[in-house]
C-alpha cells in the first residue's frame, strides 16, 4: 500500500521553495504573545496567520489576518488566532500586486512531472481559468502558456494599469519545477496560490503554498 502524502506547514514549504529560487514574505515563526513585536520589525502592514501542517485551507477556518496595521491590531489578531495554533506566522503584506496566479506541479504517471498556470486567489474556482503544461518547462514555454490564459490581459497591464512582472513570475515556476525535480520520488503535490505578481521589476511573491509529500 502506498504510503499516505502528509503536508509541510506551511513556512517549511516556503523555506524549501526558496531556496529553489521561489520569492516569498519575510517572515517569522512566532508565539501568539510575540505577535506585536514580531509585526513591528517587519513593518506595516503584515498577515497574521495560524500555523501548522494541519492547517491547509486555513482561510476556511478563520486563519488568516490580513491588513494588520498596528501592534494593537497584531496583538488582538494574535489572541483570536491562537485557539487554532500555539504557533502562528507573521508576514510582510504584499499589497501592490497586479494578479494573482495559480502555480502548481502535478506528477502525471505517464507524463511524469507536469505545470499548471492560472487564475489565483479567490479567482481560481471562480474563473476556472487554467492551462497544463508538458515537459520540458522553459522561460519561452512558460511564458507563452501564460499568454493562453484569460487572465493574460491583467498581465500585460489591463486599462491602463501597471503591466506585471512576468519575467519573475516565470522564475518562480522554474523554482517549482527545480524543487519538484529534486523531490520527484516523494512529491505528491506542490500548489502556489496564489503568487502575487507585483508591477514589472518588482518581482512576484508566493504568499501561500502547500507541499504535500509522500
Amino acid at each position: 500500500m502506498p504510503a499516505a502524502a502528509h503536508s509541510l506547514a506551511e513556512h517549511e514549504a516556503k523555506q524549501a521553495l526558496a531556496v529553489h529560487g521561489v520569492r516569498v514574505p519575510r517572515s517569522r515563526l512566532i508565539a501568539p504573545a510575540e505577535a506585536a513585536e514580531a509585526a513591528t520589525a517587519l513593518g506595516f502592514p503584515v498577515v497574521i496567520k495560524a500555523a501548522g501542517a494541519a492547517l491547509e485551507h486555513k482561510s476556511d477556518v478563520g486563519g488568516v489576518v490580513l491588513n494588520v496595521r498596528s501592534a494593537a491590531e497584531a496583538a488582538d489578531a494574535a489572541q483570536r488566532l491562537a485557539s487554532l495554533s500555539p504557533t502562528l506566522l507573521v508576514e510582510e503584506m504584499i499589497a501592490d500586486g497586479v494578479a494573482e496566479v495559480l502555480v502548481g506541479m502535478r506528477v502525471d504517471p505517464q507524463f511524469g512531472l507536469l505545470l499548471v498556470l492560472g487564475a489565483g486567489g479567490v479567482l481560481t474556482e471562480l474563473l476556472r481559468d487554467s492551462v497544463t503544461l508538458l515537459p520540458p518547462f522553459t522561460a519561452a514555454s512558460i511564458t507563452a502558456a501564460l499568454g493562453r490564459l484569460r487572465m493574460a490581459p491583467l498581465l500585460a497591464g489591463f486599462r491602463g494599469r501597471a503591466a506585471a512582472d512576468v519575467p519573475a513570475l516565470v522564475e518562480a515556476a522554474l523554482g517549482c519545477n527545480r524543487y519538484a525535480r529534486e523531490n520527484l520520488e516523494r512529491l505528491a503535490e506542490l500548489d502556489l496560490n496564489p503568487v502575487i505578481v507585483r508591477p514589472r521589476g518588482l518581482g512576484a511573491v508566493a504568499v501561500d503554498a502547500l507541499i504535500r509529500l509522500v
